[in-house]
């Protein structure tokens, strides 16, 4: 497993994870002593779901609503040794209710095991059987008509041989802005609640001419952290935009020519919350 997939979850969840798969048997009481396991069921409101995400055709969606605040994650894999660990970005390690968590890297198409696993305030721990799942397939938006732009030719993406010099703030280790540098989907920069504040500056190394910018926003699944429109700042001086950013399945493509070198990307407007990027893009001609 790679080293990024293991920050995705805390240490908290991560013990929660060794407890879980460390015990023998699942013990379906409503009363366990230490070291015991509870089935999830008696804290599982509604069927495990599992769906693609549209704005993001490299990963997939799980989700469940459970009956009491918990602290809890899910461990899936292409066989039954798992190999991922994931969880909602919304715990901040604190219970919730509603788990949707984004599972990094999930093809559609492709048979998973899974198992769910977690704990309640009183210390109770719980765990689902293993099961399967499957990711369906989601139309494409560019083949729908719904892409944000027309494909626009342009040469080579600079911001992937660029420097981070700044960023306004990262959530915790796993999400910084180095992420937004690295041509990788599945991983992402998110703050730690900058919301309309949220900024990133990068240096290409030299001055270049460049003929447009993408901003690819990270977005939680409860609808924050979506960043609508971005700007640009050229060597702290000319500003373009704002633009509309766009998202891993449109990357918004925005017209922007000028010749520079250090570029900063700020957010203008959006949902609030722990904004960021998946990636930050500047194409030369």
């Amino acid at each position: 497993m790679s080293r990024r997939r293991f920050q995705r979850f805390s240490a908290a969840l991560l013990a929660v994870a060794i407890i879980a798969s460390s015990c023998g048997g699942d013990d379906s009481s409503d009363t366990a002593t230490a070291g015991e396991l509870l089935d999830f069921s008696l804290v599982q409101e509604n069927e495990f779901a599992f769906e693609g995400d549209p704005t993001n055709p490299d990963r997939g969606i799980f989700r469940v609503r459970t009956t009491e605040a918990m602290i809890c994650t899910i461990v899936w894999g292409e066989t039954e040794e798992f190999g991922h660990f994931n969880n909602s970005l919304a715990m901040t390690g604190t219970g919730i209710i509603d788990h949707d968590v984004v599972l990094p890297g999930a093809e559609a198409g492709k048979t998973y095991f899974f198992r769910v696993q977690g704990s309640t305030a009183d210390g109770k721990q719980y765990r689902s059987e293993t099961g399967t799942f499957v990711i369906s397939e989601i139309e494409d938006a560019a083949a729908s008509g719904d892409s944000m732009t027309e494909m626009v030719v342009h040469g080579d993406n600079l911001a992937l041989g660029a420097t981070l010099v700044e960023a306004s703030s990262i959530f915790s280790a796993g999400w910084e802005a180095e992420n937004a540098l690295d041509d990788d989907l599945t991983t992402e920069w998110a703050t730690a609640g900058d919301g309309d504040g949220g900024f990133i500056v990068i240096d290409l190394g030299s001055v270049r001419d460049v003929v447009g910018v993408e901003f690819v926003t990270r977005s939680m699944l409860n609808g924050s952290a979506i960043t609508e429109q971005f700007t640009i700042t050229v060597d702290g001086a000319e500003t373009f935009g704002p633009f509309p950013a766009g998202n891993p399945a449109n990357p918004g493509f925005a017209d922007a020519v000028f010749t520079g070198q250090e570029i900063r990307f700020d957010v203008e407007t959006s949902t609030g919350g722990n904004v960021g990027a998946v990636e930050v893009r500047v194409f030369a001609p």
